[in-house]
Formats: structure tokens, C-alpha cells, sequence
């Protein structure tokens, strides 16, 4: 069992080879620049200025002191006077980059241009429909956190990803703490929660924690001598695919390919089901078996929906 005390995984260690925060510079978009350094400071990737065509016209006379060209020929830009190394705007960038866009913050595949910006929005017109159309306290989702009337309850999303299912909970009441362990998938949802506009009661119900949730679960409930971390504890991990679905979704191949198939999943539930008050909820897909796990425990119930189940867990 994990000591509480050990510190998290390093996420500079973690995403070494991942990708590059872009920060994207124009005369039309003023660019975050703090939000830029801190995020590179989080996740180690460099930052990438990029200016308009017309800007870096203006500015080629002002960096051709400051360029270098090494054995193979390729440029370099000598560390400002702050001792912090600026990329060229010529030079190629990686094949994953987070990029300040006028709308937030997005990732991007280089060698996937057909998927467009992944971005989390809250404001969205999709989650604004599913808020209001989406069945409410019918919904499955509903129905499997246990939420009635004008119950509230705490919940904590281990799995938060692009925050749609803690977006759904928030919208019925619940009060949700997402949990997300890639810096990356953290930093969209960070930027999202900065976003919220005309929803007060959502930004008061979603929280979000960096941090990988069993490492969370063990350290708010072993190192504090809690019983009981929330009402509802909440997983979806993500699982392999079936062969045949070509058309699966660009964020969950992105964040496969970023993260991998969740193979802990079932230390997780164990976990879970020692920290959650009254249930642990488990997204799966609809053809997929419950977790085995090594107590032998089963879901009571199960809500299913179109293309999930869900199993739930309910605690005496």
C-alpha cells in the first residue's frame, strides 16, 4: 500500500516526449503569457512564440544577432536576459502542442489536421443541450449516482478526462471534485473552468485536482484518518476499443494515445469502495464484463444507457 507521504509522480518526468506548449502571439490576441510559463513549468514542454506573418517581418533584423546556426545547420536562439530559451517561430514544432487560441486553450496533433482544436468547453452549445434536454435527474448517469429530489451530493470524478460526465452531475446538483492525472488533459480542464460563463452554479459545483487518483484517495484517507472521502466516488476508465469501431471519438484517441488503456483500474475500484459513503459508480462500455476484482465483489445494480452500463456499487 502506497505511503501518503511519498510525493506524486513527477509530470515533467511523465510527459518528457509528449509535446509542446505553444504560445501564440498576434496584434488580434493578446496571449497569456503567465498562463503559457506556468504550464510549461507544470508539464516541462518548452514554449513555442509564433508571431504574424507581418510581426516576425518586423522582427527579423531585431533576432538575426541573437541566432546561431549549429553543425547541422538547423537555427537556435540564444536564452534571454530572464535566462529562458525561446524557440524560433521557423523552427518545426512537436506533434503534440497545446496552443492559446483566441477561444482557450486546445491540443493539437500535427499529424492529424482533420481533427481540428480538442478543447473543454462548459459553454458549449452540446453540453448546454444535454443540460437542459438531456433528461436531468432521469438521465442514466443521474439515476447511477443516486441523486433524488432535491438531494445533494458530494462526488468525486477519479476520471474526469473532458469533464463531460462531471458536467452532467454538476448540472443535477451534485457537487464534483475532478480528478485528473495527465497535466495536459488537467490544464484543458483548468482553462475550461476559467471559461464558465452565465452558469454560476456550475463553477461553484466542479472542482478540479491535479493529481492521479489513487495516490489522492489513499492520501486524503489514510494520512488524515478519513473514513469517508465523499457520497459518491466516480470512475470511467478507459478500456481498449473493439477492433471493428473505426469511428471512435478524436478526444479518447488522443487521450490514448497520451495516457494508455487504464491497466489499474481495478486497484482503483478496490480503493474507491473503501473511501465512498454510499456508492462507487462505474462507467463501462455496454459489451464490456464488470471489473474483476480480486475480493470477488459484483456491481448491485447496473443502470445502462445507449452505449454504457453502468455498475454500481452500493455501500452498507
Amino acid at each position: 500500500m502506497r505511503d501518503p507521504d511519498m510525493p506524486l509522480k513527477d509530470p515533467v518526468e511523465q510527459n518528457k516526449g509528449i509535446g509542446m506548449v505553444i504560445l501564440i502571439e498576434d496584434k488580434d490576441h493578446i496571449a497569456p503569457q503567465e498562463d503559457a510559463k506556468k504550464l510549461s513549468t507544470e508539464t516541462g514542454f518548452p514554449i513555442v512564440k509564433r508571431r504574424s506573418p507581418a510581426a516576425l517581418k518586423r522582427s527579423n533584423s531585431a533576432t538575426a544577432k541573437n541566432k546561431s546556426t549549429n553543425k547541422k545547420g538547423h537555427k537556435t536562439v540564444k536564452p534571454n536576459s530572464k535566462g529562458d530559451a525561446e524557440t524560433s517561430a521557423s523552427e518545426e514544432v512537436s506533434e503534440w502542442q497545446l496552443v492559446y487560441t483566441t477561444e482557450g486553450l486546445a491540443l493539437r496533433l500535427s499529424n492529424e489536421p482533420s481533427w481540428g482544436d480538442i478543447m473543454v468547453d462548459f459553454n458549449s452549445a452540446a453540453l448546454n443541450y444535454r443540460k437542459q434536454h438531456g433528461g436531468g435527474r432521469n438521465e442514466a448517469l443521474a439515476k447511477a449516482i443516486g441523486i433524488k429530489g432535491k438531494d445533494t451530493l458530494s462526488v468525486i470524478d477519479c476520471t474526469a478526462g473532458m469533464g463531460n460526465d462531471s458536467f452532467v452531475m454538476a448540472s443535477v446538483g451534485a457537487h464534483v471534485t475532478m480528478l485528473e492525472r495527465s497535466p495536459v488533459i488537467a490544464a484543458l480542464l483548468e482553462d475550461a473552468l476559467k471559461r464558465i460563463d452565465g452558469i454560476p452554479e456550475l463553477s461553484e459545483r466542479l472542482s478540479l485536482v491535479k493529481t492521479d487518483a489513487t495516490d489522492y484517495l489513499l492520501s486524503k484517507g489514510e494520512g488524515n484518518n478519513v473514513k469517508r472521502l465523499a457520497d459518491v466516488i466516480y470512475l470511467d476508465p478507459m478500456f481498449p476499443h473493439k477492433k471493428k469501431s473505426a469511428l471512435v471519438k478524436k478526444e479518447m484517441r488522443a487521450f490514448q494515445q497520451l495516457l494508455g488503456a487504464d491497466m489499474d483500474s481495478a486497484r482503483l475500484l478496490e480503493v474507491a469502495l473503501n473511501y465512498a459513503a454510499k456508492r462507487v459508480v462505474v462507467k463501462r462500455p455496454s459489451y464490456a464484463e464488470p471489473i474483476q476484482l480480486a475480493s470477488g465483489r459484483k456491481p448491485n445494480t447496473a443502470i445502462e444507457s445507449k452505449k454504457h452500463r453502468f455498475d454500481v456499487y452500493i455501500q452498507h
